[in-house]
């Protein structure tokens, strides 16, 4: 009887361990669902965003380069009677005492305390030690476009990085069917030839009609850690962000912009939505920028006239590509007014998402 009651005993007590058993690998299995469905979600880019724009720091960016308009604060230890305020004025020069006009466009602060030390040095003191500071910035005004909350031309006071310009313009779109893409290209207008263009990276003044894309990889800044790729942003910049699912079409076509990546969309399918190309500059040589599965950025080249008589095949385009119809320097030459037209972009092109 006692061996009987001992074999139910221990039935009991496997099926209650077993029971146990169950309910924990009933509960792993749980926690790897859910870990999995995580890993199905979307990224919040947004999120990221607004995470990385609170830990923006303007005491960081060192690298502002005066020009007209700015007010700085000069101060020359030791020699009170020299401290000054100043305007730049519009040849990007100031004048102070002893050591009269110094020329100081384009130069950054530390630059500038160089300088001065250097003009005061060489003459009228011993040592001198100068601190440059800008109280006052003057007004730039850069372009926010595409998908954006508040897309429109925004006035830039002071230093400011993408991610803040980004910030002013409400942050992107995360609606549905009106999702911001991985991208962000910045058009920069490059300095033109004459006193101005020789400043390192000036903020103000005329621009040429050539002009240089620059393609940030929004992922790699704000979820891999690249802060280098939060660039300083320039006065006449335009930064656009295109919208998911598209790909942006630029140089030699009549209407540069964006196209819907849709039904194996090809090359010369998206050149043909950009209006075809410019009769005027474009040539047949197309390159198209493109982000590899780790970031690395690829270049493919085709030849129109070849892919229409089949001597290559059409190239099949993938979201955030960046289609640049070359055009002819020549026909630029001589047509050079058409680059001046609000909306035209041409030029040299460059990757930013390393």
């Amino acid at each position: 009887m006692k061996s009987r009651s001992l074999a139910i005993g221990l039935v009991f007590l496997g099926l209650g361990i077993a029971g146990c058993g169950a309910a924990a690998s009933y509960q792993q299995q749980s926690q790897l669902l859910l870990q999995l469905e995580e890993q199905r979600k979307p990224p919040q880019i947004q999120q990221h965003l607004l995470t990385q724009i609170s830990q923006v720091n303007p005491n960081d960016y060192h690298d502002y380069r005066v020009g007209s308009e700015d007010l700085l604060e000069i101060q020359l230890f030791g020699h009170n009677n020299l401290n000054r305020q100043v305007r730049v004025n519009g040849r990007g020069a100031i004048t102070l005492p002893l050591v009269g006009e110094i020329m100081i466009g384009g130069l950054t602060p530390q630059e500038i305390e160089k300088r001065l030390m250097e003009a005061y040095g060489s003459e009228y003191l011993k040592n001198p030690q100068v601190s440059v500071r800008v109280t006052e910035y003057r007004h730039n005004r850069v372009a926010v476009t595409g998908a954006v909350d508040k897309p429109g031309q925004y006035e830039m006071i002071g230093p400011r990085t993408l991610l803040e310009m980004l910030a002013l313009a409400g942050g992107l779109q995360d609606k549905p069917g009106a999702k911001a893409g991985d991208m962000v290209h910045i058009i920069r207008r490059q300095p033109s030839a004459g006193p101005e263009s020789k400043k390192p990276s000036g903020n103000g003044g005329s621009f040429s009609p050539q002009a240089e894309t620059l393609v940030i990889n929004l992922r790699g800044l704000l979820q891999e850690g690249k802060t280098e790729l939060n660039i300083p942003i320039r006065h006449g910049d335009v930064i656009h962000v295109p919208f998911a699912g598209q790909a942006y079409v630029l140089g030699g076509v009549r209407r540069p912009g964006s196209v819907t990546i849709r039904d194996n969309l090809t090359l010369t399918q998206a050149v043909a939505l950009a209006g075809g190309l410019d009769p005027v500059l474009a040539t047949q040589r197309v390159d198209i920028l493109r982000l590899g599965e780790k970031g690395n950025p690829i270049t493919l080249s085709a030849d129109l006239a070849n892919i229409r008589t089949r001597g290559e095949p059409d190239i099949p385009l993938k979201e955030n590509d960046v289609v640049v119809v070359n055009e002819s320097s020549f026909r630029k030459a001589l047509f050079v007014f058409k680059e001046l037209l609000p909306g035209s972009v041409g030029g040299a092109y460059r990757f930013g998402g390393n």
